[in-house]
């Protein structure tokens, strides 16, 4: 093969990695970025209280009612507190995960796949959240009862850790996942 026709396959090559790239990563950034806007716009203060409010009671039921169904010692002495296993807790704003909600919703619906896989993928995505969070509050609060210091290295550290890698992985199989799914369908 002549030099030329070499540099011809080699400069075709790379427009279209630098495309597919472009495809890739370009979502990724108007997620992120309208994560961020999205986010600043909940901080507000005309409606931060009126944010916080749904979400904290969002967050305060939704590990009640899973404490009922497993039969679990949780309880709450009034909004916005929480007790587990005779630990008091105060659930605030960053506790409820809100902030992973709103990106996965982003992050979701701006996939450069199908629509039905980015419709998969936010329902995925906010079931794990939901769990992942309940479980959270339940771990630290037995935790807590156990070790203070446990429970605000485990809160403060490693749950936001976990949180942002579980929000990654979950990403990367659905996107693989509906890559090879996009590709079958074109190959048939």
């Amino acid at each position: 093969m002549s030099k030329k026709k070499q540099k011809k396959i080699n400069d075709q090559n790379d427009r279209v990695k630098k495309e597919e790239f472009k495809r890739q990563f370009i979502p990724l950034l108007i997620a992120t970025v309208l994560w961020l806007v999205t986010i600043s716009v909940l901080e507000m203060p005309a409606i931060k209280n009126q944010v916080a409010a749904f979400f904290i009671n969002f967050t305060l039921q939704s590990t009640l009612f899973l404490g009922k169904v497993f039969f679990l010692p949780i309880k709450s002495s009034g909004f916005p507190n929480l007790e587990i296993a005779g630990f008091p807790m105060k659930v605030v704003m960053e506790c409820t995960a809100y902030n992973f909600y709103v990106f996965v919703i982003f992050l979701s619906l701006l996939s450069p796949v199908s629509w039905k896989q980015r419709l998969i993928t936010l329902v995925v995505f906010i079931l794990a959240i939901f769990i992942v969070n309940n479980l959270r509050f339940i771990t630290v609060g037995y935790i807590g009862s156990y070790s203070q210091k446990m429970f605000h290295f485990i809160h403060d550290y490693l749950w936001n850790i976990l949180f942002g890698f579980m929000v990654f992985l979950i990403w990367a199989w659905r996107y693989n996942k509906s890559g090879k799914n996009e590709q079958e369908n074109t190959a048939s």
